[in-house]
């Protein structure tokens, strides 16, 4: 997710009009010393003057320092993936989806009630399903309220009966708003043991699950549903199939 901001014109001259004195200041320290505050004023205006008669730099200036923060960005999150591969990648919790042994693995956070990760729910699995040697990795990454909290205990204790996707594809299926009610009614319309269900929910190991993944997301700067991790890449964002196979090509490096 790309953020922009904006300065008033004359601010941002003045602001890149100091900034472009640095470099020649420190270039030349003992020069420097010699221009005194009119020189100094009659420098910045000759810059002035420039960028207004030139304004295509700061354009240039801006996709340059955007090119460079994406960069910087880039390598500060792959270093972090890196660094937490044992939680990312290892977590016994976490459930695991596709081939077990697939050549790329794809790591998905996601909450129930983000709309993105319901866009991106179907063709996630086609996609994993039609590749044949994807492994899926699940994280419940409840960042939207109580009930998404819930709805993330409710699916990792399905997955103690054996039932974790089928709740999953259901929770994400529901139409309407989430809540308690409508937890416990899939719950039960997929012929889940409620009452075992609801005690499981509450288990403090699973609090400590979705705990943990709160701890890799901050330590990975993800803030944002749904995130996903591919061959060491982060990936924010709604993912369609066209995007997934994309994904996947630069982590085969094909």
């Amino acid at each position: 997710m790309t953020r922009f901001f904006r300065l008033p014109v004359s601010p941002l001259i003045r602001a890149l009009a100091a900034l472009a004195l640095f470099p020649l200041l420190w270039a030349a320290p003992a020069a420097a010393q010699t221009f005194d505050t009119k020189q100094k004023r009659e420098i910045e205006q000759i810059i002035h003057d420039y960028l207004v008669e030139n304004p295509e730099v700061l354009v240039k200036a801006f996709d340059e320092l955007e090119r460079r923060h994406e960069e910087a960005k880039l390598a500060e999150t792959q270093a972090a993936v890196e660094k937490n591969r044992k939680a990312i990648y290892e977590d016994p919790d976490d459930y695991v989806a596709g081939n077990p042994k697939g050549d790329v693995t794809i790591v998905e956070f996601f909450d129930y009630q983000c709309g993105y990760c319901k866009r991106s729910f179907e063709p996630l699995m086609d996609f994993v399903e039609a590749d044949g040697n994807i492994r899926l990795i699940l994280k419940e990454f409840p960042i939207l309220g109580p009930t998404s909290l819930e709805a993330a205990k409710a699916a990792i204790a399905a997955k103690r009966q054996g039932r974790y996707m089928e709740m999953h594809r259901a929770l994400y299926e529901h139409k309407g708003g989430l809540d308690s009610d409508a937890i416990a009614k899939i719950a039960e319309e997929l012929g889940l043991d409620v009452a075992k269900l609801k005690k499981d929910m509450a288990d403090p190991a699973i609090q400590d699950q979705v705990s943990r993944t709160y701890r890799l997301a901050e330590q990975l700067n993800v803030d944002g549903t749904p995130a996903f991790i591919v061959g060491g890449v982060m990936y924010p964002g709604a993912a369609d199939e066209e995007r997934l196979d994309q994904m996947v090509k630069e982590a085969r490096g094909s």
